[in-house]
């Protein structure tokens, strides 16, 4: 891995003013660095204080061990996600302006967040769990019928849980799923860019078209309103108070782009594992009781990607010994948590049985993934359902590593061949 010399430095400090000696010569959007994440790298990140990186050319830190992270998470006075008005600092805002409550804190974040989690209590995710089966189950015949070799990822995970977020879940058409596909598409390009170059014409023709997009289907919602995840948004109240329209964009686009991709990529790294393992197949489904903390295991393991949501220092802090200026991006790495040995023992191996300690994938504190017990009902009910439908399941080539592509730090199989026996 080679660093990225940016054409101008928007960093709110040199390397030379921090510690030379702790640096990491990578960017979060590296190919080679998204390719070898899980052959030992990042989880060699779990073992060491944080450390200063460049994204998008902007000098930032990394946070690997479990503690460090959540020191991270928790101190809402230290970190914000609400990213500084500086220069070059534009392409933080990965949703182009349609503000997600992932980018919000203290009484906004409180406010749009209690109005936001009737929709995603148990009882609005055991609502939707018809849909969730018949959508997996469709998937699954259509692999019976045209196996014995499919793609887990092209045949199952990413055409599965776009289907139940956005069919099942907004019970969007056709085409307004189309849009919210080109807005992906556009944002996984993200980490490529320059910051000092800034957003290019074709990611704000995405956001132009997912905001036409979205005042479409709200007009719908409240003309006819119905039993979705989108109407339930638009109906929330609490105590007279409810969310505008602009809140009503910004939580739409981001539950529509950004929750498809982790939790697709989850499914296919979890599929990949058991197929690897499989002693620890066949004791899943002698015990289907495990499947929970087998989900658990999976996120520790083989996780949607290298990196959560980015944070910015709101004050001159450290974490760990490491200095960290004001304004400077904070990036912390659940994947290289699940590796931290003082957090798990034999980091290394595949136990279904392990008791987790408070997994860090869906965040902690009080930016936790509001979408974390719809996205582990689709991952558990999909897992299950795959195993027992094809017991014998296995890869095509038992050797098998995945290309991976997708968002700043994600890890998205491109493909991942198997055979139901």
């Amino acid at each position: 891995m080679t660093d990225h010399v940016p054409i101008r430095d928007c960093s709110v400090a040199s390397l030379d003013e921090l510690e030379p000696g702790n640096y990491f010569p990578m960017w979060l959007g590296d190919e080679q660095l998204r390719q070898t994440a899980l052959n030992g790298v990042v989880a060699s990140w779990g073992m060491r204080r944080p450390f200063y990186i460049r994204q998008n050319g902007i000098l930032s830190v990394m946070c690997g061990r479990g503690r460090d992270i959540r020191e991270v998470y928790t101190d809402a006075e230290r970190f914000t996600v609400v990213a500084p008005k500086r220069e070059g600092y534009e392409l933080f805002d990965m949703f182009g302006g349609l503000e997600s409550v992932l980018q919000m804190d203290g009484a906004r974040h409180n406010r749009v967040r209690k109005l936001m989690n009737p929709s995603f209590t148990p009882q609005a995710i055991d609502a939707q769990q018809a849909d969730v089966v018949r959508i997996i189950d469709e998937q699954l015949d259509k692999i019976a019928e045209s196996g014995p070799e499919f793609d887990a990822m092209v045949d199952f995970a990413d055409k599965l849980i776009p289907r139940i977020m956005l069919e099942g879940s907004f019970k969007l058409s056709p085409a307004h799923i189309a849009v919210f596909g080109q807005m992906q598409d556009e944002m996984n390009k993200l980490p490529s860019y320059d910051a000092a170059e800034g957003l290019p014409p074709s990611f704000m023709q995405a956001i132009g078209g997912v905001s036409e997009a979205i005042a479409e289907i709200i007009r719908i919602r409240r003309e006819t309103p119905g039993p979705d995840l989108i109407s339930s948004l638009i109906s929330a109240r609490e105590e007279g108070d409810k969310l505008t329209d602009n809140e009503l964009f910004g939580q739409i686009n981001s539950i529509a782009t950004a929750g498809i991709g982790t939790t697709a990529n989850t499914l296919g790294g979890a599929l990949m594992l058991f197929c690897r393992h499989p002693e620890t197949k066949a004791e899943l489904l002698a015990e289907p009781g495990l499947v929970d903390n087998a989900i658990e295991e999976c996120l520790r393991l083989n996780g949607p990607g290298i990196v959560s949501f980015v944070r910015f220092a709101a004050c001159d802090t450290e974490v760990g010994g490491t200095r960290i200026p004001k304004d400077m991006p904070v990036y912390v790495s659940p994947l290289a948590s699940g590796y931290d040995p003082s957090e798990y023992e034999d980091p290394f191996r595949f136990d279904i049985r392990r008791k987790i300690r408070a997994p860090l994938v869906f965040g902690s504190g009080i930016h936790h993934c509001i979408g974390r017990r719809l996205a582990r009902n689709i991952l558990r009910t999909a897992l299950l359902r795959m195993l027992e439908r094809f017991p014998d399941l296995k890869l095509v080539d038992p050797g098998f590593q995945p290309s991976y592509r997708g968002l700043t730090g994600e890890l998205a199989p491109l493909s991942i061949p198997m055979r139901t026996h």
